[in-house]
């Protein structure tokens, strides 16, 4: 018996055959060669005691006249954001470094569901003493406690990226906010939280830079000890959509700040300053203060 009839297979059959052979072999080549891309030596991964190869400032200022006036936080932070590099921009480094070791030392001691205890009759006290004292219409308020905030956002990529906090009842309130404004198709980004005196000082000299007198700087952006942010109750939103728009008079004509003004105090937000406030700071329709609780409410009871 003959168990293979070769000379029965045609011409066409041996191509097909010949055809398929050389598919499956192809195949199996291109598998090896993929395999081999990634294996595990071939894979560079940065662990987390590594030192940051590029590490980054966490208040990063750029000289820049902003096109649309601003305020509060906001004038660097506008200068950040219009004269950022896109992503695939040139300029920038081709790999951004990893995300833990870029953390701010604070952030590596801190966690959102284990922050330290608060003491709001302390704070309270701190309030009252300092509260009635104003600065070109700006209120005084004691800077909150580092290792009471929690982290709630990064913004900003690559060498631009920084992480921002807010105090725990603020952040809690905030994500609830943030999470139920996606879910109706609105896309709220945080920019600017907690904020330190330190900080502040840099952003109101540019200021005096560019305006040319400390009661000039005064109505776009809070002296050192008298920004809300200091408190960590306070919070610059955007909306994610229209990147250009943040920090600037414009995010009004978002579907963010629309949004915002007919559902924020419902988790406990208002906006610092509306129109023609008795402050007489700038209209910032980007700036809004948690008000939801005793100690967020006491701290901004001189000013509401």
């Amino acid at each position: 018996m003959k168990l293979f009839k070769i000379e029965k297979l045609s011409l066409k059959s041996w191509l097909k055959f010949i055809l398929i052979a050389v598919s499956v072999a192809g195949t199996v080549v291109l598998l090896g060669t993929i395999i081999l891309q990634f294996s595990p030596e071939s894979l560079y991964i940065q662990t987390a005691t590594e030192p940051s190869p590029n590490p980054s400032p966490e208040v990063q200022v750029v000289p820049h006249a902003p096109a649309t006036p601003v305020t509060e936080t906001s004038s660097e932070l506008s200068q950040k954001l219009q004269e950022s590099p896109a992503p695939n921009s040139p300029t920038q480094a081709e790999h951004s470094p990893p995300l833990l070791p870029r953390l701010p030392e604070a952030a590596r001691q801190i966690g959102i569901l284990n922050p330290k205890s608060q003491n709001s009759e302390m704070d309270k006290e701190e309030q009252k003493f300092v509260g009635s004292e104003t600065a070109y219409g700006h209120f005084l308020y004691p800077q909150g406690h580092m290792n009471r905030m929690v982290i709630i956002s990064s913004y900003g990529a690559r060498q631009y990226q920084r992480f921002e906090y807010l105090h725990p009842e603020a952040a809690k309130a905030l994500m609830n906010m943030i999470y139920t404004a996606r879910d109706e198709g609105v896309w709220l980004v945080p920019v600017s939280g907690f904020r330190t005196v330190e900080a502040q000082e840099e952003l109101f000299e540019a200021q005096i830079q560019r305006r040319g007198s400390t009661e000039a700087a005064a109505k776009v952006s809070a002296p050192p000890g008298y920004s809300e942010h200091h408190t960590g109750f306070a919070i610059d939103l955007t909306d994610g959509n229209f990147p250009k728009k943040d920090i600037t008079i414009d995010f009004e004509n978002t579907k963010a700040f629309q949004w915002l003004t007919r559902h924020a105090q419902k988790f406990g937000f208002e906006l610092s300053f509306p129109p023609n406030n008795s402050q007489g700071v700038s209209y910032e329709p980007w700036h809004w203060r948690y008000i939801g609780s005793p100690e967020a409410a006491a701290a901004f009871a001189q000013a509401r």
